[in-house]
């Protein structure tokens, strides 16, 4: 069995970290606060399945231990210093939390056997790590799983999708086909559908343009992800969003595939009763990931000299919500 190290105990790090220790493999699980590590520590991370059908709809995977819960403080190391077998470590916190410091410590705390695997929304963070993690040791993870927090310590796993798995960055760096394949595998013995891909960067980027369209739209008009097709008007912002997203990864040269915007309804039906993350940070007056995800599109269109019109109002109504919900 594999060893993982998950960063982040939010909606996807829960969703990751249960199903990967049901299925037997060594899990630990690494956060910030002292009070969330205690009820880690005394309840477990608790999953409730609302995929499985109505049935098991309330059935609860509770895991009442992980080999080891600490604080990101106590890291020593990871992946120990033996070098014996991959050791993944899985990223799941928001991409605005990536900083160039975290990227030194994490950088500086790997061990020769850990590979960093890079779970967030949006662009931009592949290339503040890859400036510590060395290159051949970092893989981008692209996931379609559906999981939102519903209480403390309790993710709901809402939707099932697909998880590609490839290297980071510069795609010509050889990465070890052998730990790709070895982490494809043992995710799909946790019941994760997985692939690796030969081209990460345009998975990466359609799950950009989906999110750009949907999550802005959802947070604004505070509705889940299905209303947006039935909202008079909706309908309308969502193809500008997605054709002024596909101009620009044609202009970069960015493959999509021909189906996206069939894909980015399917998405809209398949989770019609999520609440997007941005949703969820927008009511409860956090700062959302608007920075990583139209601020990404907005910055690559800058630099190309490519106007975004539509994404740039929606960035600047987020960025004005945001301001208004502050303390």
């Amino acid at each position: 069995m594999g060893r993982f190290t998950v960063i982040g105990a939010g909606a996807l790090g829960t969703l990751f970290a249960v199903k990967l220790s049901e299925a037997g493999h060594e899990v630990e699980v690494v956060v910030r606060r002292a009070e969330r590590q205690a009820e880690i520590e005394a309840a477990g991370l608790r999953l409730i399945d609302a995929v499985s059908g109505s049935e098991e709809k309330n059935a609860q995977a509770v895991i009442t231990a992980f080999p080891r819960v600490c604080l990101w403080d106590e890291m020593e190391g990871f992946g120990g210093k033996d070098g014996s077998g991959p050791h993944f470590i899985l990223l799941a916190v928001k991409q605005s939390a990536i900083t160039r410091e975290l990227g030194f410590e994490l950088g500086r705390r790997m061990g020769p056997s850990a590979w960093m695997v890079c779970l967030q929304n949006g662009i931009g963070h592949l290339e503040t790590l890859a400036a510590h993690v060395p290159a051949e040791r970092l893989l981008a993870a692209v996931t379609t799983e559906g999981a939102m927090i519903s209480a403390a310590g309790e993710a709901v796993h809402t939707g099932s999708g697909m998880t590609w798995v490839g290297a980071a960055g510069d795609e010509r760096v050889e990465v070890s086909e052998i730990a790709q394949k070895n982490l494809v595998y043992w995710l799909q013995l946790a019941g994760f559908s997985a692939s690796m891909s030969k081209n990460i960067s345009s998975r990466i980027w359609q799950k950009l343009l989906i999110n750009a369209v949907i999550n802005p739209l959802t947070a604004l008009l505070r509705v889940p992800n299905g209303e947006l097709l039935s909202l008079p008007g909706a309908g309308e912002l969502m193809r500008a969003l997605y054709e002024e997203g596909v101009a620009l990864a044609h202009a970069l040269d960015i493959r999509l595939e021909p189906d996206l915007w069939e894909q980015l309804l399917e998405v809209c039906r398949r989770t019609a009763n999520n609440r997007s993350s941005m949703l969820q940070d927008m009511t409860v007056g956090r700062l959302t990931e608007i920075d990583a995800i139209t601020g990404g599109l907005l910055r690559e269109a800058n630099r190309s000299g490519i106007a975004l019109p539509t994404h740039l109002t929606v960035y600047r109504l987020i960025k004005a919500a945001e301001a208004g919900h502050r303390p």
